[in-house]
């Protein structure tokens, strides 16, 4: 199991790159990969902003990328399904920082690495030659710009707070008894990505909870950290506590972001909000984890309980 690799570098600084020209509207400096991901359609209704783009990219067969089963045998289709050092290899051969030779890869190995080069080379002509002017408008004609990450880490946040002065992060974290389950009951494709490495591991969930609050923990400690660098530009937030009163956390964000409330959002999020009560989502974990699994969590992830001013009880672990 991965679980102690410490994030180099240069993937921080690569990911603070990423986002400010995503941020600002640069989109030719961004990956193509990005451009052509297939989240765009797959998360369509909640990108309504760039809906013409993506009537672009599905105009010109640009959705469904098939590069990306020419290195998933040599570097995973997944995070953590290959060990740091074959990861880095990947990245640097990825971003042609290296080539082959360099690399000392075999002759087959390279072969992998050139078609998927060749691959999407020929999706970035197309995209640049019909699309990229339409999300650069898409971006650049708005005034508020919001994006989401779930891989970035809060030391990705520095240099960003630095080079963009009204740039505001909202750091959302949900309890990992929450976040083990949806992982162990995800799709078979992802099923344990992050924990396959374990060598068996006495109870799944309990390790993909400690994975998660691991990563979590240390995260929270940058943001701390970074609160008392940049006072008022980063706010804190519980997923349990979104969808138990969205309408008060929804306020408060905008109120953060010294922005008037949109009422046809409210109306949407309290709707998404909705859906998650009515599917129990905050608390389903308690019917579905058993009381060692539950007790092991508790213990293992003290330290994220603590940091984030909630208290549970190891001699109650369903509160």
């Amino acid at each position: 199991m991965y679980l102690n690799r410490t994030v180099p570098h240069v993937e921080i600084e690569a990911v603070s790159q990423f986002l400010f020209h995503l941020l600002t509207g640069d989109v030719d400096q961004l990956p193509t990969e990005t451009l052509v991901h297939n989240f765009w359609g797959l998360f369509s209704t909640e990108q309504n902003q760039a809906a013409k783009y993506l009537e672009c990219l599905r105009k010109h067969n640009l959705t469904r990328v098939k590069c990306y089963p020419y290195t998933e045998s040599y570097c995973g289709s997944r995070f953590g399904r290959k060990p740091p050092e074959r990861l880095e290899q990947c990245r640097r051969l990825l971003a042609n920082d290296i080539n082959t030779t360099t690399a000392g890869v075999d002759n087959t190995t390279a072969q992998i690495f050139n078609n998927y080069h060749s691959c999407i080379q020929s999706y970035r002509r197309r995209v640049d030659a019909n699309c990229i002017e339409v999300l650069r408008k898409a971006i650049t004609n708005h005034r508020l710009r919001v994006t989401k990450v779930v891989r970035a880490t809060m030391d990705s946040m520095r240099p960003l707070l630095s080079a963009l002065p009204n740039l505001r992060v909202i750091h959302l974290v949900r309890d990992p008894r929450a976040v083990a389950l949806s992982r162990i009951r995800f799709h078979s494709s992802g099923r344990g990505a992050y924990t396959k490495n374990i060598r068996k591991p006495e109870s799944p969930i309990a390790a993909e909870a400690l994975l998660y609050c691991h990563h979590v923990t240390a995260n929270i400690r940058s943001r701390l950290a970074l609160e008392r660098e940049f006072p008022g530009r980063i706010m804190s937030v519980r997923y349990e506590d979104f969808v138990s009163n969205p309408e008060r956390r929804f306020r408060d964000i905008y109120n953060f972001l010294d922005e008037p409330v949109p009422n046809a959002t409210l109306a949407e999020m309290q709707k998404k909000a909705a859906s998650g009560q009515a599917k129990n989502l905050t608390t389903k974990w308690q019917s579905k984890l058993t009381y060692k699994e539950a007790i092991t969590i508790v213990q293992n992830c003290s330290d994220f309980f603590r940091l984030i001013n909630v208290h549970v009880s190891a001699n109650d672990p369903w509160l």
